[in-house]
């Protein structure tokens, strides 16, 4: 180690970012994917301005997916669920309903996502998870694609 940096947190400061999770109602993000997102933001490893956007068919709004979410915390998490971190964390969460293979619904999220950039600083650091099936993937590659959220 550096004498020069002991001491010092070495911990880089998280920028802000969007990340998007296809499958958002699945059994992987109930079980792994948001309770670990949760500890991470608990643990103060999330930057404070993160969003994350499920994607997924079944009709819900934002409010019922965080009630979901939540749920989903309290019996998979690792950590307790402190209220006052959670009330904070679901205002990250946000729900987008489409079909996989809908092309007007990722214009739809390509328009969210911008706003989401204006409203949260996210400047377009997106991150997109696949927690859909391997068959899932060409369709959805295509469709971010023809929406443009395809940039590196």
């Amino acid at each position: 180690m550096n004498p020069l940096r002991e001491g010092l947190s070495t911990r880089a400061v998280p920028q802000p970012c969007a990340i998007v999770i296809f499958g958002a109602t699945g059994d992987l993000t109930h079980r792994k994917l948001i309770p670990a997102l949760y500890n991470l933001a608990a643990n103060g490893e999330l930057p404070p301005a993160v969003a994350i956007i499920g994607f997924a068919r079944r009709p819900k709004n934002d409010d019922d997916f965080r009630k979901e979410m939540e749920e989903a915390v309290r019996k998979f998490s690792r950590q307790a669920v402190r209220d006052e971190i959670w009330k904070t964390f679901s205002q990250s969460l946000f729900y987008h309903q489409s079909e996989f293979g809908d092309e007007p619904g990722y214009k739809s999220l390509a328009e969210r996502l911008e706003k989401i950039d204006n409203e949260r600083g996210t400047r377009g650091n997106r991150l997109f998870y696949f927690a859909a099936g391997p068959d899932q993937f060409e369709t959805i590659l295509k469709n971010l694609k023809t929406a443009g959220l395809n940039r590196a």
